[in-house]
């Protein structure tokens, strides 16, 4: 599976990355909104990981422009922001799973592996 993982916390998109990878993955990492947007739209990934809140483009919007582009973009949310307007906006973005922070290597594991069953 080829994954692109983005969160402006670098240790956590290390983590995430090094997760991934393990399970036997190809991954790539950024911490720029714009840059995964731009990879997508050239390139397509199985799994798109991205966090919701960063400087830039947030989680959200990264999600809307790559899906312009790649419609079936299949997305698996992360947030340390538990409510129900983060959950309302990640069920109108479509994601294939949403991940609350903290989580375990195991929890996300199974959520990729989940949101390309969906």
């Amino acid at each position: 599976m080829n994954v692109v993982i983005v969160d402006d916390e670098r240790p956590i998109m290390q983590l995430c990355m090094k997760v991934l990878e393990l399970q036997g993955h190809t991954v790539e990492g950024f911490t720029r909104g714009e840059d995964a947007v731009a990879r997508l739209v050239a390139s397509p990934a199985d799994l798109l990981v991205v966090d919701y809140k960063m400087p830039g483009l947030n989680g959200v919007e990264v999600i809307r422009r790559v899906r312009a582009a790649r419609p079936d973009q299949r997305v698996v949310m992360i947030t340390g922001h538990g409510t129900a307007e983060v959950v309302a906006e990640a069920t109108e973005a479509r994601v294939n799973g949403l991940l609350f922070k903290p989580f375990t290597p195991s929890e996300l594991v199974e959520a990729a592996v989940a949101a390309l069953k969906t």
